[in-house]
């Protein structure tokens, strides 16, 4: 039983490693656009096209579908983003309370244009394998130097294609 504490204390001691933050701020958990009255009224007009059209169809089951699937996009574009604490630091990237390290990260590129200035991450995980960070205030340019000592940078530095969607539909 003593061994083991000892063995432990000693394994806890020879693991601890200083970490060094490069880089920390506040950031939202995505980008959100405000929506005017016209949005929803386009929004209801455009799936009740759609649902009448399954009803004249007698797919009771596909208008059904619309409806429920037009609820949840209701409740996500009326859902405010939360703010977490970004930082870059020589184990990883610390996204709130999720750590990922430089290891688990294939590349990364900056989009900084008029309507972003966004990091992006390509991760080797199989499940939300692309991340993308809002840098807010944060020097794009310094962002992209101290990654660069870590991580490769991808040479491709546009927005994708579901960034170019979500801004022009305000979503």
């Amino acid at each position: 039983m003593v061994y083991s504490l000892l063995a432990k204390k000693f394994l806890k001691n020879k693991m601890v490693k200083k970490i060094t933050t490069f880089l920390t701020w506040e950031a939202p958990e995505f980008r959100h656009y405000p929506k005017n009255i016209a949005w929803y009224i386009t929004l209801l007009f455009i799936v009740g096209l759609l649902a009448l059209y399954q009803i004249f169809q007698r797919d009771w089951f596909g208008a059904i579908s619309i409806s429920i699937i037009a609820a949840f996009v209701v409740l996500y574009a009326r859902h405010k983003p939360g703010m977490m604490a970004v930082q870059i630091t020589d184990a990883g990237i610390h996204l709130g309370d999720t750590h990922i390290p430089y290891t688990h990260i294939k590349h990364f590129w900056i989009v900084h244009n008029e309507n972003h200035q966004v990091l992006n991450i390509e991760t080797t995980a199989y499940i939300n394998h692309m991340l993308s960070v809002e840098l807010e205030d944060q020097d794009p340019d310094e962002v992209r130097d101290i990654l660069q000592e870590m991580l490769p940078e991808h040479t491709e530095t546009a927005e994708t294609l579901a960034q170019k969607i979500a801004h022009r539909f305000k979503f």
